[in-house]
This record gives structure tokens, sequence and C-alpha cells, in this order.
């Protein structure tokens, strides 16, 4: 580590004293990525590479003294060449003029070396053509090889350890604001280049002062070929086992219009678009039916939840998107999305509970049927009426339905020989909604330079009903024992609706300084019934114990005040918000009123610099007041398993939670090296946690209540760089966490302390044209440590060795393969889970203009697939263990459609 740390130290020390400079043309206009190069006078050896920043400005590190020749070039110019005697003192270049060449270029080929990445002032732009893809990959196959972006298990991804909020297509919305659309439909071929940035928000992109309000944003630049005609694929395949794939995007771009359409079906567990609603349902009134009550009890360090390994799945799913412009000023992006998914889940868990003089054991068996299905659509209308005034229009909508039947039973014991209670039966419901909700934006410049005003509000309406059947044999082994039955119907009605107007003014009070006031209120209101019948001799039977009214109304005005500075390096937002809240409501009987009362005072600052040498640094920090969600609020009592039970609670305080982050990157055009690091930390005051209590029959009961306050620290760092001797490149990762949170069972509050760290080493071949290889090795290990019991603490290990190849033959022939080979073990298992999973696929051009593409798949080759998930919690640790897809092949066919515009004959190729 010691020898690590060093040679990073000694790759990124020493850029003082350097050369710098301004490129720019005849007409003093700055020259934005020109290339400039410093060769030895002697041989002309090059020592130090820069591009130059939106300004024409560039910054070299010379290897020491001496006598040099910089040359700064630029597509289109003539090179310049200037003579540097270089004596371990900054030199300042002043402005170099390139002129312009006179002589029309025929087609030009250039080869070399491409550069993966350039940092241009505050985005990332990856350049697709360095990093290797495979004919048939999807944009998702691309951003796993990209250096600083991680996929997740679920399709969401993280860029620069921040969570990635747009994927936009040429700069435009494709299916709104679901990412996962584009990343995992959009074939990678067609991409020319990936940036990442953080795109401004309306009224920033408006006035051009940032707010410090920005979204994590990936930007697909397609290839200029693909931006007029069109093009897509189609694919179908079937194999053994009865399983079956189907895929097609579509797309036609003109200048001012584009129109894509997306399908596809498979029952081979592949998504292509998000499972947000799906995993609200599951996640809330789901879980609870499911009799295993998972209620966010992970404490976000283990993978949990549904994901591609979990059941078998079966998808079907299509869309269409267009973008329109209307002349010059206005622009029209529209999308609809339909989704079906229907999931069998099988399930296995055993679990051991943590109490105050010892633990407990439970085990379960499942089996679950579940689906959902709706559509999704949004429209969004930009207008600009002039360059002082616009207006833009949002509407976003849903409507859908779920439904899950469950077949459970469970039972807890102190040892393997004294059974406490036993629960079987099964569970059923059926739910639907629906929701739309208009957004209106208007902002206006004044003739005054910086002076603005916008106008922002939103309204939110969502319905949703549901009806569950529950019917279960419960035993708790006293003497005698005791058998309850319980057979109920329930029926779920909850309708909402919510409104917020916010309105800011902007005043410049110096040159690139400004001040910012601003004021907004938010009001959502709530009306939930819960009745509860009995089924008595095949009758309704009305259960006034259980069945419930509840109606919420929470009232949040905010007033604020920003100064923002905005240089051509540095940006600085700093803000003061004061936020007053009004909860209020009314549980069944009239005399059962609450309210309550919040104020927080609500600081936060951005900081983000940009230094010449292609470096990033940003410093965040906010504070948030979240009030508590419905499920939370709600006091009625879910008695689905009746060995768990459930119970919200109104008198809930929202939590108020300090956020701080930073993130240093920098990037090495001339050595490819890329090195980033970034830092996260809350804390939250009023955290809300679950209480527990668990009587002598070990029935629980759970209810969320405000514990004093919860920590967490994240920290990660990254750094690549090829080994041009060996031909090979290799990135290492490393991750730490630390959380500490207070769980309350049977009034005692627990305090765990939970220390996680991590490893990620992959090395790769660079020329990729023939052979493509790819090997690492992943660690990551967890400890729990508890302030109650330390008898109880305890750690998670999972290793997993992983590989990745490709062999072209020739133009038409192509071999792919990987293969993980994962280890799982926890101290409070004997056992070490071993999981190797090997793929592969040959795909195979049956014409020569490549369009139409044999593929055969093997997946699971060894017949080893497995889905074991260890979860460890504050008051638990839980093995899980689904069923899973086995051992299959698949051989396909796919059509690659293309029709271009042709390029103009002059044209320069690089």
């Amino acid at each position: 580590m010691k020898k690590l740390l060093l040679f990073l130290f000694i790759s990124f020390s020493g850029w003082s004293q350097q050369i710098t400079g301004t490129v720019k043309d005849q007409s003093e206009k700055p020259l934005l990525s020109a290339s400039v190069v410093l060769l030895t006078e002697r041989d002309s050896t090059l020592t130090s590479f820069a591009t130059t920043d939106s300004e024409g400005q560039f910054m070299l590190n010379p290897p020491g003294n001496g006598s040099f020749i910089l040359q700064a070039s630029f597509l289109g110019y003539e090179n310049e060449y200037t003579l540097v005697k270089y004596t371990g003192r900054g030199i300042d270049l002043g402005t170099i003029i390139l002129k312009e060449r006179s002589i029309a270029l025929e087609d030009l080929v250039v080869k070399g070396e491409l550069s993966p990445m350039i940092v241009d002032g505050d985005t990332v732009n990856y350049n697709t053509k360095a990093f290797k893809t495979k004919e048939g990959d999807v944009v998702e196959d691309l951003l796993k090889k990209l250096p600083g972006l991680e996929v997740q298990r679920d399709g969401s991804v993280k860029a620069f350890g921040e969570d990635v909020d747009r994927v936009l297509v040429d700069g435009k919305e494709f299916f709104g604001t679901d990412t996962r659309i584009a990343t995992k439909n959009l074939d990678a071929d067609a991409v020319d280049e990936v940036q990442v940035f953080d795109k401004k928000s309306d009224m920033a992109e408006f006035t051009g002062i940032a707010d410090g309000l920005d979204e994590r944003t990936i930007n697909l630049k397609l290839k200029e070929g693909k931006k007029a005609g069109y093009f897509g694929t189609a694919e179908l395949a079937s194999g053994s086992g009865e399983r079956f794939k189907g895929r097609a995007n579509i797309n036609r771009f003109s200048p001012n219009n584009r129109l894509s359409f997306i399908g596809l079906a498979n029952n081979i567990n592949e998504q292509g678009f998000s499972m947000d609603e799906y995993f609200q349902f599951m996640g809330g009134l789901g879980a609870v039916m499911s009799g295993g009550l998972n209620l966010n009890l992970n404490d976000g360090n283990l993978p949990v939840g549904m994901d591609q390994n979990q059941g078998i799945q079966k998808t079907w799913a299509g869309g269409m998107n267009t973008s329109n412009s209307i002349g010059k000023k206005t622009t029209i992006d529209a999308s609809a999305f339909y989704n079906s998914f229907e999931t069998n889940l099988i399930s296995n868990s055993s679990r051991e509970n943590f109490l105050k003089n010892g633990s407990y054991l439970t085990s379960s068996e499942a089996e679950q049927l579940s689906g959902t299905g709706g559509v999704n659509f949004n429209v969004r209308l930009k207008t600009k009426f002039n360059p002082f005034h616009q207006l833009i229009f949002r509407l976003n909508g849903a409507v859908g339905n779920n439904r899950l039947t469950n077949t459970f039973s469970n039972s807890s014991r102190y040892s393997e020989e004294r059974l406490i209670n036993e629960s079987r039966g099964e569970n059923e419901i059926k739910a639907s909604r629906y929701s739309i909700n208009p957004y209106l934006t208007y902002m206006r410049k004044f003739s005054k330079s910086g002076r603005s005003l916008v106008f922002d509000s939103n309204l939110r309406l969502n319905d949703n009903t549901s009806e569950a059947g529950i019917d279960s044999k419960n035993t708790l082994f006293e003497m005698p024992p005791i058998v309850q039955v319980l057979l109920q119907n329930q029926q779920m009605t909850n309708r909402g609706n919510s409104y917020s107007v916010r309105t800011a003014f902007v005043e410049p009070i110096a040159s690139k300084k400004f001040i910012e006031f601003s004021a907004a209120i938010t009001d959502e209101n709530n009306d939930s019934q819960n009745d509860y019948y009995d089924i008595i001799n095949n009758q309704l039977i009305s259960n006034s114990d259980l069945s419930n009214w509840f109606r919420r109304d929470y009232i949040s005005k905010t007033g604020g005040l920003k100064y923002s500075q905005n240089n051509k390096k540095t940006r600085l937002t700093l803000a003061m918000n004061y936020e007053s809240a009004l909860q209020k409501g009314k549980i069944n009987a009239e005399n059962s009123d609450f309210r309550n009362t919040f104020q927080a005072l609500l600081p936060s600052g951005v900081l983000e610099h940009r230094s010449e040498n292609n470096g990033n640094l940003i410093l965040r920090y906010f504070t948030d007041m979240r009030e508590p969600s419905l499920l939370q609020l709600q006091p009625a009592v879910n008695n689905a398993n009746p060995l768990n039970i459930y119970v919200g609670n109104p008198n809930l305080r929202p939590e108020y939670e300090h956020s701080f982050y930073s993130s240093f990157m920098r990037y090495d055009a001339f050595n490819f090296r890329m090195f980033y690091i970034n830092l996260r930390a809350r804390h939250t005051f009023q955290k809300i946690n679950n209480a527990i209590s668990i009587n002598d029959q070990l029935v629980r009961t759970m209810s969320p209540v405000n514990t004093p306050s919860e920590s967490s620290l994240n920290a990660r760092t990254e750094f690549s760089s090829p080994l041009k001797p060996l031909k090979i490149k290799y990135k290492i990762t490393l991750r730490g966490n630390y959380s500490q949170g207070k769980s309350p069972v049977n009034n005692l509050v627990n305090q765990t302390n939970v220390f996680g760290k991590g490893l990620n080493l992959s090395i790769e071949n660079r020329k990729k044209e023939i052979v493509d290889l790819l090997a690492g090795f992943q660690f990551y290990r967890s400890d729990s440590r508890f302030s109650a019991n330390t008898e109880l603490n305890q750690f998670y290990k999972e290793q997993t060795i992983y590989a990745e190849g490709g062999l072209s033959l020739g133009e038409r022939f192509t071999l792919k393969t990987n293969f993980d080979y994962q280890f799982l073990s926890q101290s409070f298992s004997e056992s070490t889970y071993k999981v190797p999973l090997w793929q592969a696929s040959a795909s195979f051009f049956l014409d020569k203009t490549r369009k139409f593409r044999l593929t055969a798949t093997a997946f699971d080759l060894l017949n080893k697939n497995q889905d074991i998930n260890r979860t460890s919690s504050l008051n638990f640790n839980e093995v899980n263990q689904t069923n899973v897809l086995g051992r299959y092949f698949m051989l396909g066919l796919s059509y690659s459609i293309k029709g271009f515009k042709e390029q103009p004959v002059n044209v320069i190729r690089i």
C-alpha cells in the first residue's frame, strides 16, 4: 500500500513551474482542444503533451532543464513552432496564432493511439473508439469499460461516485428520466462520444449563473453518420428450456426531428427499463404481505432486493420517443413506455436475531408469483419567446397495476430442539395506481446583465387502491399450544395531491457576482383509508379494531438568500434557507387530531475549481429536513404475517441531515493516466429507524421511531494507467465505508458500528483489434460491532476472481466469454459458498454488408449458478437463497438496420 501511495504521489507531483500560453486563430478566437506538444531540440523526442481549454489556454510540465521545441496544432490549421529555453522557472509564451490551411484536403486517414478521455472544463469526454465493444453490445456494456463509471447490479450508473440522474442522447431527453432505457437498449456501436458532466438547472442554463442545483448527467453523442437517417437492431433468439429473447430498437433521425422505438420480450431475466415502481410495491405493502417484513432493514452495505439473478423473470416492454424542433425557438420532447413484468420467486432464508441476553433463530420458505404492468409518459415543451423570456412545460404521468400471490411458512426457535412459534399461509394482493404531474417554469431576463426572475410551479395527483386476502394458521407452542387462524379481507385506498410554488430573483452586485432571493411553499395532502374484514362463514364482518382512516397535511414554507460567484476557473455558491413546516392530520375519530410544527436553518455551499492541468476539485455541503413517509406515519396495523406486525407512528419528526461531498479528478492525456478520489459524509439528527418489540412467544412488533442520530462515511479512489512496455492497462479501485446507527430492541438501544473496505484490481490489453482480454480480482469485507453484546460482533467477506475475453477471427467471426468465481463467507456461518459462473457466445455475420448476424449463447456452462444474499443489519444476520436460471443454450439471428445520408467527399477522418 505504501508503494502504491508513493507511486501516486510521484505521478501527480511536480505540477508547478509549467510552460503556459494561449492558442488562437487569426481572428483572435480561442481554439478549444488544440494539441500542444513539447519536443527536445536535439532529436525531436516528445516529452510532454496537453490540449487547450475553452479559453485556448494550455499548461505543460517539462521533464527538466534544456532546449525544447513547442509545436501547436489544430485540425485545418498550419502547425506553429516555438523554440523554448527552459531553466526550471515558469514560462508564459503568451498568445500563439495558428493560420488556417488554404489547401482543401481529400480523404485523409490518420491512425494512432486514441486518447481515451479528455477533461474539458467540467465535462469528461470519453472517445468510444478507445474502448473495444463487440457487435450487439448495448450502451451499458460500453459504460462498464469507462474509467470512473460504475454500472450497478440494478442497471443504474454511478459516475465518479455519484448517481447519474439523466442520460441524454445528443443533448436531448430520451424516454424522460429513466436512465436505464437508453443504456440498456441503444447499440454501443451508434455512440461516438460519452460525456459526463453536471447538468445545470433550467434556471442556471437560462441565466448563465450557477445555483448549485446540478444533476450528474451522461450525454451520448452519436456518430456523425447516424445523426441523419435511420439505424437500429432487431433480434430474435430461442433456446433450451423454452428460453426466448426478442429485442428491437429503431431510430429515425434528422436535423430537426427524432423518432425512436424500442421493444423487448424475454424470459431470461433481462429488463431494459427502471423497476422503481415495482420495487416500491414490493418494498411497501408487498413486503409485509410476503411475510418477511423487509422494510429497509439492511444497512446499505450488502446487496439486497430483486436483481437479474433472482427467480425466473419474464418481461414484455415497448415504447416510443420523439423530439421535434419547431422553428428556432420551440422544441417538444415526448415519450410513452409500456412494461409488463412477471416473477416466479422461491426463497429460503435463515436468520439469527439479536437480543440483549442472547439470540434466537428464524427460518422461512416462500413462493411468490408477482407482476406489474403499466404505462409511463412524459411530455416536455420548451419555448423562447425572445432572448429575454423562456417557458418550460412538463407533464409526467403513469398508470398501472400490481399483483402478488405469496405462499409461506416460517418459524422461530431458541435452538434446533425448542420451537417457539410457527406460521403457514397464503396472502394475495391486487393493486392499481395512477399519477399525473404537470410542471410550469417561466424565466425572464432584464436589460441589466445578470438580473433575472424565475417562477416555478408543479402539481401532483395520485391514487392507489389495493385489495388483499390473508389466510394463515399460526401456532404458539406454549403449554398447551395456542392455534390462531386468520382469515381476512383488507381494502386500502390512498389518494393524494400536492402543489408547490417557488419564485427567485437574481441581482448582480459586482462583476460575475450575484445575489439571489427566493421563497417557496409546498402543500402535500394524503387521505388514506384501510378497511379490514374478518371472513366468518363466508361473510365479511368489519373489524373496527384494525380498520382506520388517516388524513395528513404537510405544509412547508421556505425563504432563502444565496450568493454566487462565477469565474473562469472557480465557481462558488453560498446559501442560507429557513424552513418552517406544519404537519397536521386526523386519525379515525373527530377528537384524534394531531398537529406538529418544525423549523430549521438550512445552510449550503458549493465550490468547484478547474485547474489548467485537467484537474477538477469539487466541494459540496448541504442540509435537508425530510418529512416521514406516509407508510411510516399511518397508524395502521399490518398483520399480514401475525408473527411480524408493523404499526405506523403519526408522532414522527422530520429528519435533519448534514451531508458533505468532495472529489478530485485529474487526467493526464499524454500518459493516459486517470486519478480520482471522493469522500462523502452524512450525519442525520432525529433519524427514523424501526423499534422492535419481541415478546416471549417471539412475535415481533415493529414501529418507526426517531433515534438521536446516525452517521456514515464513504470514500473511494481510482487510478488507471497503461504499462506501455507490456502493452497493457491496469486499474486499481479502493473503497471504504463506516456507519454508526442505533437500533432499539425491547427498549434497549443497541449502537452498531459497521466498517467496510474493498479493493478491485484489473488488467487488460490495449490493442484490441483481434484479442480483447481483461482479468481482475475484487475483494470486500464488512465488520459489524455491537455495543450491547460484543459476542454478537460479526464480519462478511466477498471475493471474486473474474475474466473476460474476446477473439475476432477475420471480419465476420467473433468469440466472447466471461467467467466469475465468487467466494462468500461470514462469521455466523461455517460454510463458504463458492459460485463459479461461466458464459460464452459465438457470432458470425452471414453477409458481407454485416447486417445479418447469427449468435450462439451458452449461459452457466458449469450449471453452478446460485443466488445467495447475506444480509448484515443492526439487529440480525440473514442468509437468503432463491431459485435462479440454470444452464441454457440459445441461438439467435439479428439484423442491423442502417440507412444514412452520404458524407461529403472532402472530409478528414481521424
